[in-house]
């Protein structure tokens, strides 16, 4: 024991953050000192979900004087699994929840918030142009009101939280004024912000998904409403959507700068044009860690006449091509291209992760080192308004895409250029890898040698 006793606090925390709940639990029954760290690591985040047992574990921390001085994090899961999604039902705000989360402010050290909602969304809108394929239990007003909530409890600390993260954010900004005050005060001076955003889906014509206005709105107003407060301070950045966003719907980067950044975590971005590359190697001072999940380089793509207003490129740089109306463009980068780039420009960075990590049943969060890195086919992907049931294609064999009677473009052939670009920054960075495995993610497979085999 005093062996134990003798060791830095600092790695008794850590290793007791290794300790199941069940083991803390008991170990809170011998000596005061061992007794305190695993009360420490036991209740150091604590949870709050509409169940009754969830909240009166929450109230009984509250009214503990000990116990509530503990708390650094606190997760507030909005989702009741006790609703049927098939009978439609609609959720309630969880009785109780009116009472409970105000005092939250009441917990001292808290320091981290998750907001958590659930994976289905349906608009507010009703535009018959866009029809709603199902409605689901948490409507956009029970979302708006737990956003107002949530943010008139984080404006009400004490100390500010330096910790954000909300999972399966719809898009669809509030349009409370009060609500977005709250959030402006509650973003700024943040250090780290994660966000992972769900959209409406219509399962019958998916197609559809990247039509719906809310979401083309929403990646237009992501910048200035949830980034520009933050950015002065913010050390750590994650943004992860459902639908692949960047080119369309377009999120522009170009115009922030984050003079603090470590952390850069994108999934499921599309690459299309060097301003993008640029705005990441702009970091080179601070950045030190990135990683890529399920992001891909878009080699091609085109917009129809009717919807080029929604494409991020000028009009005059894209073209016709012979038996087809729509106006297309290509991006000539490669990932190796990038990778040479990251290791040239970006003195600082210390880990890089790209390939995918595990997107079912839910929009990662929280996974940045779960991603398994691997070059996936999915890497270079095209973007063609119009077709379904994605405008999306994943990385077609070149062989089998390559058609003189149409005018898609196949994929670049360039994996061994990708492989060993990727190998020379992993080992400048001393980042050893596994590079070969079964791989459930991205389409299945077997990654051999980093690269996804297509077949077999």
């Amino acid at each position: 024991m005093s062996r134990l006793l003798n060791l830095p606090s600092e790695m008794l925390a850590r290793t007791f953050s290794y300790v199941n709940r069940s083991s803390l639990k008991s170990l809170r029954q011998s000596c005061r000192f061992i007794s305190q760290l695993a009360t420490d690591q036991l209740y150091r985040t604590v949870h709050l979900q509409p169940g009754e047992t969830s909240q009166n574990g929450l109230q009984e921390i509250l009214n503990n004087p000990s116990l509530r001085r503990v708390p650094r994090k606190i997760y507030i899961d909005t989702v009741d699994e006790s609703l049927n999604y098939d009978d439609q039902e609609e959720q309630k705000w969880p009785q109780g929840w009116d009472n409970l989360v105000p005092q939250v402010k009441e917990l001292p050290r808290l320091n981290a918030a998750v907001l958590c909602f659930d994976k289905g969304f349906t608009s507010d809108s009703t535009d018959d142009d866009y029809l709603h394929f199902m409605d689901f239990p948490q409507t956009p007003q029970f979302r708006f009101q737990a956003m107002h909530e949530f943010f008139s409890l984080l404006a009400s600390l004490r100390h500010p939280i330096q910790d954000l993260g909300i999972r399966n954010l719809q898009a669809d900004n509030p349009k409370d004024p009060e609500t977005l005050a709250k959030m402006g005060k509650v973003l700024s001076g943040l250090l780290s912000l994660r966000l992972s955003i769900t959209s409406e889906t219509n399962d019958a014509a998916p197609e559809h998904d990247l039509e719906y206005p809310e979401i083309r709105k929403f990646f237009k107003e992501l910048p200035s409403t949830w980034l520009s407060p933050a950015a002065p301070s913010l050390q750590h950045l994650s943004l992860c959507s459902r639908e692949y966003s960047g080119f369309y719907p377009h999120l522009d980067l170009s115009n922030l700068f984050f003079p603090r950044l470590k952390t850069l975590s994108l999934g499921n971005f599309c690459f299309f044009h060097d301003s993008q590359i640029d705005w990441i190697l702009k970091h080179g001072d601070t950045l030190e860690e990135i990683y890529f999940d399920d992001c891909a380089i878009l080699y091609d793509f085109c917009m129809m006449e009717e919807n080029v207003d929604a494409c991020p490129l000028p009009r005059d740089t894209l073209v016709r091509r012979e038996g087809d109306n729509s106006l297309y463009g290509s991006f000539e980068k490669r990932w190796h291209d990038i990778f040479d780039l990251f290791a040239e420009k970006l003195p600082k960075l210390r880990h890089f992760r790209i390939g995918g990590s595990d997107w079912y049943p839910d929009i990662p969060f929280e996974q940045e080192r779960d991603i398994k890195i691997g070059l996936y086919y999915n890497r270079y992907m095209c973007c063609y308004d119009g077709y379904g049931p994605s405008p999306y294609m994943e990385g077609e064999d070149p062989k089998d895409l390559a058609d003189p009677e149409n005018t898609w473009r196949p994929s670049p052939e360039c994996d061994d250029e990708d492989r060993a670009a990727l190998r020379k920054l992993l080992a400048k960075l001393g980042q050893s890898v596994q590079e070969s495995y079964s791989n459930s993610n991205s389409g299945g497979g077997r990654i051999v040698d980093l690269v996804q085999r297509r077949y077999g």
